[in-house]
């Protein structure tokens, strides 16, 4: 099928669009060709995936490395840098006030005169406050792109998860609708386990990636469509939302995306986005992510496989990356457009083809943890556990 020429109501991108660019911010080894990338910074107060309740020394040592910078999203808890001591160590006190409510995400860059680097992630609880639901972003208002349609789908995790192994009997599927699981870590049923693939809290879905002594590991996929294909189909034109925070470490592979067919066949899959984390050598090394429209199983006139719209969203030097905060990734499709957004921002879009138009679309929410990613996976100094923070999903139709 030929692809539509790039035209009517996508002109106005060129005026709104925003370019990424993380180039320069603050000197931070954020490219690989800074230097040579050493995995040496290790955490030993407070633990990961811990809660801070008050001012919290933060002591980590990176061995041969002179100086760090420490921040948590848009905040730079070192403005002026810390200088490890002979050993590599240091401390610094993390003040909750001066910090997000919720999920947060403190990262440690480290370097040295050699040109050698290290970024850790270490992802904390801030409890200090009772108002966790002050990173919230769903509220009564509809998003621009939304106007003129009603809500068809929403769900805020603030009433309890209804989700079941196959779909079947609740709201949520845990695997993907009706084959093709991809996860290095194998996407899992619902359990009672405390380290299961999903928990809740404060109103936040929580995507847990686990990896116990002798396991596959776990980790946890959300589709609102059961194994029979019953449940919610989104109809164009529409426009949905996802507001979600991950963790950049080695294989993790947070994504939002849509699938028009959940079996073997032609189809299209919006991946409105898909982000790879890590950094270091045989790494990602990207604050970015992608954006990429498929064409299954599609051929042009000339028989050929159309080719996917692949599309690199990088990060301002303003902004923060998917895993220093909250951000809301958005899709709109109607008959001429396909446009993907970033906090209400349009950030690429393509003609939409036939398939997106004629076809409803169910959307995926999950945390993969390598396989078809082709990464590494390497979380052991993460204790082998990472987590995916869901904030909430809605969908808007004309229908």
């Amino acid at each position: 099928m030929k692809r539509k020429l790039f035209t009517g109501t996508l002109a106005f991108l060129a005026l709104t669009m925003q370019a990424y660019d993380i180039t320069g911010l603050l000197n931070l080894p954020e490219h690989p060709e800074r230097g040579k990338w050493i995995q040496c910074i290790k955490v030993d107060n407070p633990q990961v995936l811990s809660d801070i309740t008050a001012s919290t020394p933060l002591t980590f040592r990176a061995k041969g490395m002179k100086r760090a910078v420490v921040r948590c999203g848009k905040y730079i808890i070192t403005p002026d840098g810390a200088d490890l001591d002979s050993e590599g160590k240091a401390t610094v006190t993390l003040n909750p006030k001066k910090l997000p409510a919720g999920p947060i995400n403190i990262q440690i860059i480290a370097d040295n005169a050699q040109n050698e680097c290290d970024i850790y992630e270490l992802q904390l609880w801030n409890a200090a406050s009772k108002t966790a639901k002050t990173q919230k972003g769903m509220t009564k208002d509809i998003p621009e792109r939304a106007k003129g349609m009603r809500l068809d789908f929403q769900d805020d995790f603030d009433h309890g998860l209804s989700i079941s192994k196959d779909g079947r009997g609740a709201r949520w599927n845990a695997h993907k609708p009706t084959f093709g699981d991809f996860s290095g870590w194998p996407f899992c049923d619902p359990t009672e386990d405390e380290d299961g693939p999903f928990a809740l809290r404060d109103g936040y879905l929580i995507i847990q990636a686990r990896k116990k002594p002798g396991t596959k590991g776990s980790t946890g996929l959300l589709a609102p469509v059961d194994m029979d294909g019953k449940g919610y189909w989104a109809t164009p034109p529409f426009y949905m939302e996802c507001r979600f925070m991950a963790h950049s470490a080695p294989g993790t592979w947070p994504a939002f995306w849509t699938i028009t067919n959940i079996h073997r066949g032609p189809g299209d899959e919006l991946d409105i986005i898909e982000a790879y984390g890590g950094w270091g050598e045989k790494n990602p090394n990207n604050t970015g992510y992608f954006t990429t429209t498929h064409y299954w199983e599609q051929k042009d006139e000339n028989g050929k496989q159309i080719r996917s719209d692949d599309k690199l969203i990088k990060i301002t030097d303003e902004d923060t990356s998917w895993s220093q905060g909250f951000h809301t990734y958005g899709v709109y499709v109607d008959k001429d457009s396909t446009i993907y957004y970033r906090d209400g921002i349009p950030v690429h879009g393509i003609a939409t083809n036939h398939m997106s138009y004629e076809n409803k679309h169910v959307f995926l929410i999950n945390y993969a943890i390598g396989g078809a990613s082709g990464w590494q996976i390497d979380l052991e100094r993460y204790g082998n556990r990472s987590n995916m923070y869901v904030d909430y999903v809605r969908v808007y139709t004309r229908h």
